[in-house]
């Protein structure tokens, strides 16, 4: 909604033209006439009334205080950060994040930003997001979610001024170029790859192999099975350059003890490929490097010393 200020206009007062004093002399025949009487004076003029002073509106108001102040900020917040949540598209950068420090920097960037008088303590968004491989696509996915937000709180916006949030969703398009580090997601392995989504659905399809794999699949009875796909994803996530955080064991501490030969690795390794065919993966015949899939493979086939172990 807009908010349009009005002054009010000065009151002039024109000033009368005082009037001029008059009285003739008047005779009759030969005696002397009587004076006239002298005109009474004309009265002067009423003082014009000074002009009424223009209304003090305090100024204009900010834009910060034109979205609600900080109930309206929260809310826009709240909205969208529940909207981010549930977008698989994304929400797994966030999977580390302090979601309540997160909130905290979102709303004094936002409050600094429209004149709401808060200190932004953050770093700038090219230091912020430094690393982080996002792409135009998954920038988007962003602007869309907090349109989405506002869009269910019935916040208008026309992204071209007319709107009183427009200066503020302007300014987050305008960040973009700081933001996104791989536009066309051809840069950063893990983009080549498809990313989050896609290096999720080859480590499903992997343990859907090991499952029905006879010659392994007793060494993952007692497993849990969705510890261990976060743990995978996590694993070929960063080690593809995404941006994810391996939160488990190395790979020799992870399998010390567990006595696996090199004919089950050999055995896991063609699940894995097994799985790069059921989805369509391009990989070369001996993963040279010159087809997408055969980095991970690279990657998986350096591992087989920490993971084997041999046992008297």
């Amino acid at each position: 909604m807009r908010n349009t200020l009005f002054g009010l206009a000065a009151v002039l007062a024109l000033p009368l033209v005082a009037c001029s004093d008059k009285g003739d002399d008047s005779g009759a025949g030969s005696t002397d006439g009587t004076d006239g009487a002298d005109g009474a004076d004309g009265g002067d003029g009423a003082d014009g009334g000074d002009g009424a002073d223009g209304g003090d509106g305090g100024g204009d108001p900010t834009l910060y205080e034109q979205l609600g102040g900080e109930a309206g900020v929260n809310t826009v917040l709240d909205a969208f950060l529940g909207k981010v949540v549930a977008d698989a598209r994304i929400n797994w950068f966030f999977a580390n994040a302090d979601a309540a420090n997160l909130k905290v920097m979102l709303h004094d960037q936002i409050c600094s930003a429209t004149g709401g008088g808060c200190a932004y303590t953050g770093g700038s968004m090219l230091d912020v997001h430094a690393g982080m491989a996002i792409t135009d696509d998954q920038f988007n996915a962003l602007v869309e979610d907090l349109l989405a937000a506002l869009d269910d709180l019935g916040v208008p916006y026309a992204l071209d001024g007319s709107e009183v949030i427009d200066p503020l969703l302007l300014g987050l398009v305008g960040m973009q170029g700081d933001i996104v580090t791989d536009a066309a997601g051809d840069t950063v392995y893990f983009n080549q790859l498809g990313g989050y989504a896609a290096i999720g659905a080859v480590v499903d399809e992997f343990l859907v192999q090991v499952a029905a794999d006879a010659r392994i699949n007793g060494r993952f009875a007692e497993a849990d099975l969705p510890r261990l796909r976060g743990l995978l994803v996590e694993q070929v996530c960063e080690a593809t350059g995404g941006y994810c955080v391996y939160s488990g064991m190395d790979m020799v501490t992870a399998h010390t003890g567990m006595c696996i030969t090199d004919a089950e690795f050999v055995a896991m390794a063609e699940d894995f490929v097994a799985a790069y065919d059921v989805l369509g993966v391009p990989y070369s015949t001996f993963f040279d490097g010159s087809e997408v899939g055969d980095g991970v493979v690279q990657v998986l086939v350096g591992m087989q010393g920490d993971i084997t172990e041999e046992c008297g």
